[in-house]
Formats: structure tokens, sequence, C-alpha cells
């Protein structure tokens, strides 16, 4: 399969560069969808197989042995290319008895468009994060504002307006950062990318994104920690600049997988040249990896996952509650004999089936609830408007279990502030043991008023705003209600009561945005809406949050 590149395709502009892409784009997936698309595909030749490594691999590994033999280089039989001739078996791309276009061949020309796909927006990510702390060029190049905007940063710019992952967003703005020259401050000097032996691969399309991610994360965190170790500079540029070809050439003939052990190889190459001895982390290296992690929800379990990174003394302390929670109860001193203490431990296997990992995180749970339960909570810090206390919403017919008797057309709400919705069953099970704030809702979820009393929101009015909002209300934003701040919508200083109609929850962010008129807001239905400024949306279509709760509801007019 041949490559080329029309003569006036350097010609054309941008924008009918892009034009023509998507067309041929569209053109191919319609093309490559097809049920019919294998009937028009040529086939490979038949005939006799040569009883060496037909079966072991693609037809490109035969290639190889086709190739060299041909180039009369040395053979275990010593018959040249004799073996690579015979007998119809399919040769390299493009040899007189493959022909082009085969389904193989096809494949792989369709992954390097996609890897010359994420090149691009690699680069794009990495223009858009250049300009964006730039208020000037902003302003010309992406039409937004010099001062406050919509986004806390070009990562949440294109996660905003491409409706990407904010991981993917980062992801690319990483990796231009490693990836991309730049110009100086004044432009009179191209700098060139951090590694430029990976940058002009991942131009060329050769290897796969993540590939290329893993390969400049292990250079990176190299370079760092070998400037912790005080090593040479000068060794440690020259195994850098190796390693960097080193990793770069086996990336493009092995996967992804593969290609971390073999970075963890060099890594520890590396390490045995510019470290020998170990260096011992300082203090104030071990308390800033420290750190309690949340790592996302682990989809059809219903379980969240944390990390934990704990130095000597917390790990004691963590270690001491897990022991007392999986410990089993001391035996008395009569139950000595092999076979009592064997019906003992059997009893209460049967009587408590947990695991050990189950009965330590209930332990530190317990721990953790007994804690607060008799701490003076006037001691702690507050977050968000409240003291340190666990927060859930429930409709009155959840919570007394009478949903069978509710109206199709009625609200049902069950959810805690972090965790979104939980059952039920779990907030009536905290409520044996926990102080019940009404909030008063109707039947399409929304609060009742409370009056305009102040201009601070005092704290059930906060309540019920984060029975309505469930955090902050912004469209797609995602931070939990504890963290956010009460806004009126119309400003105390012109008349705006202090009420749960007139208030929202917006984060820190999006507070400053609405106050630089990023966003107008207004309430229908109990559901703030988000009208954004006409540099945000020329239509000025108006948004919801729909991160917790979903559904649909007609726009305000």
């Amino acid at each position: 399969m041949t490559e080329s590149k029309p003569n006036d395709v350097g010609a054309l502009a941008t924008p009918d560069l892009l034009t023509l892409s998507l067309a041929l784009a569209a053109e191919l997936t319609a093309r490559l969808s097809s049920p019919d698309f294998l009937d028009d595909l040529p086939r490979f030749p038949r005939g006799p197989q040569r009883d060496r490594s037909a079966d072991w691999g693609l037809y490109a590994d035969d290639a190889v042995y086709s190739a060299a033999g041909a180039d009369g280089g040395d053979d275990a039989d010593g018959d040249g290319g004799a073996a690579g001739a015979e007998g119809g078996a399919p040769g390299p791309q493009g040899s007189a008895d493959v022909p082009p276009g085969v389904l193989p061949e096809i494949t792989v020309a369709v992954e390097r468009l996609a890897r010359s796909v994420d090149a691009s927006r690699t680069a794009l990510a990495g223009h858009i994060d250049r300009v964006f702390d730039l208020p000037d060029q902003r302003r010309e190049v992406l039409g937004l504002p010099a001062g406050k905007t919509a986004f806390r940063h070009a990562p949440d710019y294109l996660r905003e307006h491409l409706h990407i992952d904010r991981r993917e967003a980062r992801r690319r703005v990483d990796r231009s950062g490693h990836l991309m020259a730049t110009r100086t401050v004044d432009h009179s000097q191209i700098v060139p990318p951090r590694l430029p032996v990976l940058a002009d691969s991942v131009l060329q399309a050769e290897f796969d994104t993540s590939a290329g991610d893993l390969i400049a994360s292990t250079l990176s965190t190299a370079r760092r920690e070998a400037a912790l170790a005080d090593a040479p500079p000068e060794i440690v540029d020259e195994q850098l600049v190796a390693g960097e070809r080193l990793l770069v050439a086996n990336a493009r003939d092995v996967d992804p997988e593969t290609l971390s052990k073999i970075c963890a190889h060099w890594r520890l190459r590396f390490d045995a040249l510019v470290d020998p001895d170990g260096r011992e982390p300082t203090d104030a290296e071990v308390n800033a990896a420290q750190g309690f992690f949340y790592r996302g929800r682990k989809r059809g379990h219903g379980l969240h996952r944390w990390e934990v990174l704990a130095t000597d003394g917390q790990h004691e302390i963590l270690q001491t509650v897990a022991a007392a929670a999986s410990n089993p109860r001391a035996l008395g001193p009569e139950c000595t004999a092999a076979e009592a203490v064997a019906a003992e431990e059997a009893e209460l296997q049967r009587l408590d089936p947990r695991s050990v990992g189950q009965k330590q995180l209930d332990g530190l749970v317990s721990a953790l609830t007994g804690a607060l339960a008799l701490a003076d909570l006037s001691d702690l810090p507050a977050s968000g408007g409240f003291r340190p206390q666990v927060l859930v919403t429930i409709d009155h017919d959840s919570l007394l279990n009478r949903v069978h008797q509710v109206h199709a057309t009625d609200t049902l709400l069950s959810q805690a502030a972090y965790a979104g919705p939980v059952s039920p069953r779990l907030i009536r099970q905290w409520a044996c043991e926990a102080d019940l704030i009404p909030v008063v809702m109707g039947g399409d979820g929304q609060v009742l008023d409370i009056g305009r009393a102040q201009r601070l929101f005092p704290r059930r009015i906060r309540q019920a705003l984060v029975a309505r909002d469930g955090g902050c209300a912004a469209p797609n934003c995602s931070i939990p209600a504890l963290w956010c701040e009460a806004h009126h919508i119309d400003p105390w200083e012109n008349g705006g009561p202090t009420s749960v109609e007139n208030g929202v929850l917006l984060c820190s962010h999006h507070h400053h945005a609405v106050h630089a008129d990023a966003w107008e807001i207004s309430v229908r239905n109990g559901v703030p809406w988000f009208i954004p400024a006409p540099y945000l949306d020329t239509t000025r279509r108006a948004r919801r949050n729909r991160y917790r709760r979903g559904g649909t509801a007609d726009p305000p007019d």
C-alpha cells in the first residue's frame, strides 16, 4: 500500500484541508463499516504453504524471511531466497504475490491514520495551553475575555469545548509539553521539544499514544529522581538521550504492555548507573508522597477504590485499628485442645464469614464513625458551612419505605453528598442513629422557599440547597456540596432575598465565573438553568447540571 501526497495539498488553507479530510474520513468510515466490505477485498493467493512458520503468525513474519532471502542474506538452510520464493507463500506488502489492499494492510493503515489524528489533537492542545495564560493572545485566538473566564485552565477548556473526559484533556496537554516545539516569548527562536526523538516518532504515527506517554513518563521521572539524588548531570543527560532512542526503537515493534516491562528494565539500569548507592528518601520527600487518594468507583460492583500512602507512624495507627478489627476473639484458657480451637474457629467463621480485608475496613469505618459521634463538633473545622457529618438526602416516601404508594410523576431521591445515588435502605439504617433534618419538597423535587431573612445563607437554607442541587449546579461540574458556596442569583444588594429560590450552590471557580458574567442563572421548577455568555455559545442555549441527576426539562424562555 503506497503512500502519496498530492502536490497541491500543501497549498490548501487549513479550513479547506480539514473539510477535505473530514469528507475523506466520512467516506472511509462508510466504506469500512459496510456489511459487504469483505466481499470486495482482494484475497491472498492460494498455494502450498511452507512447513516452517506459516502457522505461527501473520504474513508479515514470512515477509521478513522472504525479503532476507531475496537480499542474499544467510539462512539456516543455506539456500538463499529459495524458500521465500517457493509455493506462493505471502511476501512483504506490495510484493508480486500479495495484491495491495488486503485486510491486514488496511487495518495497519487505518491504525496509523488514527495515530496521526492523535498527534494533531496533541498539537492543538499544546497551542491552546500556550495561549491560555496570555490574555491578549487568548482573546484573539480563542475569543475568550482577557479577565476571568468560565474555564480554570486549558484542560478545562478542552473538556468543556470538546466534551471529552477531564483526564484525557489533561493527558493531551501534558503530552504536548514533551513533544511540541515552541517559540521564545519574543518569537525570535524555536525551542525544540523536550524529547525530540519521541516527538518525531509520534508525529510520524509510528506507535500508539499510550506508548509515547509511557516513554515520556519513564524518562521524566528518571530525570526528576536523578536530580534529587544529586547525580552528575553529564551522566544523567547521556543516559537519558540513549534511553530515549532505545525505548522509542522498542516501541515501534512491541505493544505498550511489553514496552512497560522494557521501561522498567531500563529504569533499573539507569538507577544503577546514576545512583548506585540507592539514596534513602528524605523526610520531606516521604511527607510529600504520603496521602489518602480516591481512585474512583469500580463499575458494576458498587464499590469505591481508595489508596493510602502512609508514613511509618501513620501505618502503625492504621494497622492497630485493622488488627483489632480482624483478630478473632480471644479463646478462653479452657480451650487449649486442638479440637476445641478448631471448633471455636469454625463457629466464628460461620457467625462472621467476612474476609480479613472486609473486617479491617469495617473496623476503620467504625472507628471514624465513633470519633465523629463522640467529638465536640464545635471544635472541628467547618466544610462548606457544615461541621463534619455524613450528609444524605432522601424523600419522605423512600425514608418510610412507601415507594409503592407514590405517583409516577413524583420525584424519588436517595443520595449521599459524595457517593451520589445510594440505597434507601442504607439511609434508613443511618437514620436510626441520626438527627433528621426535614426539608419539605414538592412532587417535582422543588424545595419550598424559606424567605428573605438575612444576607448570609443560614444553615437550614444551605441544607435545602444541598438537597436540591447536590453540589455545584453549574453544567458538567462534579464538585460536591460540602465544597460549594451559596450564591444569590438576584444580588442581595439589588433586593434579592436570601431564599432557596434565589440561591444556588456553586464551586469557587464557577462562583467567580458567574460574577464575571460568564453565565446567567434562572431557576425554573426548582432547577437552576445556566445561560452562557455569547463568547461561550452564540446561541445562548440554556444548560443544567446532569452530572448528579439525569432527566429532561424544558429550558427557561
